[in-house]
């Protein structure tokens, strides 16, 4: 695979018009495509749930529930890649992921996958099991609580992809503060 610059990437993103963009703890992004489908503006706990633990039973793995502390960091990650209509770890004043964690009382451990682009909740499962390090997080064993938040950019042209999605998994939070 060759690796791209963020200019080429966005280049060849606009000339495509279906690629997806994947962030994780690696230093180059994973770039898949996908059939052209209606983007989500939102998604139902519910959906979610059921979509992570078809995904979790698939693998042998322990069935997750929803974490009301994970769900608020997801949606301010969520809400923040879409205004700004970047994809990145770290929030608007440069918190990185284990101090938005703790600003929102959960002291566990935690994985955050992101994406842009993906149409649905389906695509965005399928982009984060097929690239490594985002596969890490989803089959970690020892997750077993989740947020998760979908939002819309902005209609301008600036707004390479669309939709914007984050997935926080984490341990059961210990008791502390």
């Amino acid at each position: 695979m060759k690796l791209l610059s963020r200019r080429q990437f966005a280049i060849g993103l606009a000339a495509s018009g279906g690629a997806l963009w994947l962030s994780g703890c690696t230093p180059s992004p994973v770039i898949m495509t996908t059939a052209r489908a209606t983007p989500v503006s939102t998604v139902s706990v519910a959906e979610a749930n059921g979509a992570l633990n078809a995904m979790r039973r698939e693998n042998g793995l322990t069935e997750l529930t929803h974490n009301a502390m994970l769900q608020a960091v997801a949606e301010e990650q969520a809400g923040i890649m879409a205004r700004t209509t970047k994809i990145a770890h770290t929030a608007e004043a440069g918190q990185p992921f284990i101090e938005r964690l703790r600003r929102a009382g959960f002291w566990g451990a935690a994985g955050e996958n992101l994406a842009g682009g993906p149409p649905n909740l389906a695509t965005a499962i399928d982009g984060w099991m097929e690239s490594r390090a985002h596969h890490r997080v989803m089959v970690n064993p020892d997750y077993v609580q989740f947020g998760i938040s979908v939002r819309r950019g902005p209609s301008t042209t600036f707004n390479t992809y669309g939709t914007y999605w984050a997935l926080i998994m984490g341990v059961r939070s210990p008791d502390m503060a």
